[in-house]
């Protein structure tokens, strides 16, 4: 059973010259060690090449009830959503990964954290041949499900389209953008159409919990390559939005290298997968995903400091010129 720390008092929040030395895991292991009662061995740990901030990560073995011990992956801080996702979802099948220990706070400062079951195989991708998107896609939609019954909260931020349409068109002006007349043109047409999509979109079913960061390199397997099913992690984007919130997400990484994708569709692959799993399908979502796509490239020369690849913006480009027809 997962252990967790006692909150009896109130927690000090992480000092920053500690996050700012980098390897705070290693100064916090003693104590977390402790907190585990002695089931967890010492922690080697590393930094991946995705990590950003003062986030610490560490492979180790965890002693289970039966005494047996499990490969582990110990994580911390990590938001405190992600931690309560991972907590929520843990009788569900082939979900998240298992957890063997948690808690909210470690040696007195305000810290969630996590010993968790170290998957074997993975991040999904080519080694699955194929079958990667689709495990993906029944992994999320076993998320789907699982979470189907917890109330949603209805706020959700409202973007300011204009402002990121007028950042659009002056970003073209004022940076070295290839194809700037092809950009330009495309946002002169977009200008009679993205309101349209605006309504569209913010007028969406606000019903859903959606992963928020759906993409292949969060999600593992317990079998070899290129068997299933696969399991979700990284619940720190979880979301109340539509379900097309995720598929075109996962769509617009590969906008840049359409190829990869190998044909998939992948909003209408969750919507029959969702209709497999008897969850409901709106009949207006291939809309709301139109909308969203729309949206989503009108919106790149705004953030070119994020989304600034090459290929990639040329991606954009096409979907926004298919969209303004």
């Amino acid at each position: 059973m997962p252990v967790d720390t006692p909150a009896s008092h109130r927690a000090a929040p992480l000092p920053q010259d500690i996050v700012a030395e980098g390897p705070f895991g290693k100064m916090l292991e003693p104590v977390l060690r402790s907190v585990c009662e002695g089931r967890l061995s010492e922690v080697s740990w590393f930094r991946t090449d995705w990590q950003r901030g003062g986030a610490a990560t560490g492979y180790a073995t965890y002693k289970d009830d039966d005494g047996n011990e499990q490969q582990a992956v110990v994580k911390l801080p990590i938001p405190p959503c992600e931690l309560q996702w991972m907590r929520t979802l843990q009788d569900a099948d082939d979900v998240v990964p298992r957890l063997y220990a948690s808690g909210q706070m470690l040696g007195g400062y305000d810290m969630a954290w996590v010993v968790m079951e170290r998957l074997p195989h993975g991040p999904l991708g080519s080694a699955w041949g194929g079958a990667e998107f689709g495990l993906l896609v029944h992994a999320v939609g076993r998320f789907y499900e699982a979470a189907k019954d917890i109330p949603t909260t209805t706020l959700h931020d409202h973007r300011d389209w204009n402002a990121i349409y007028d950042h659009a068109r002056q970003s073209v002006r004022a940076s070295a953008l290839r194809e700037p007349q092809r950009w330009n043109k495309a946002l002169k047409r977009a200008h009679k159409k993205y309101k349209e999509w605006v309504t569209i979109w913010d007028d969406r079913p606000m019903t859903y919990w959606c992963h928020g960061d759906l993409h292949l390199g969060n999600a593992m397997t317990r079998t070899e390559p290129p068997q299933g099913p696969a399991v979700l992690f990284d619940f720190a984007k979880v979301c109340v939005s539509h379900w097309v919130q995720d598929g075109v997400y996962l769509e617009h990484l590969y906008w840049g290298r359409p190829g990869e994708l190998d044909g998939h569709k992948l909003c209408k692959e969750l919507a029959h997968h969702r209709k497999q799993l008897g969850l409901q399908v709106d009949k207006g979502w291939s809309d709301l995903a139109n909308a969203k796509r729309a949206l989503l490239a009108m919106s790149v020369p705004a953030k070119l400091d994020v989304d600034g690849n090459a290929q990639y913006v040329h991606g954009a480009l096409e979907v926004l010129e298919r969209a303004v027809g």
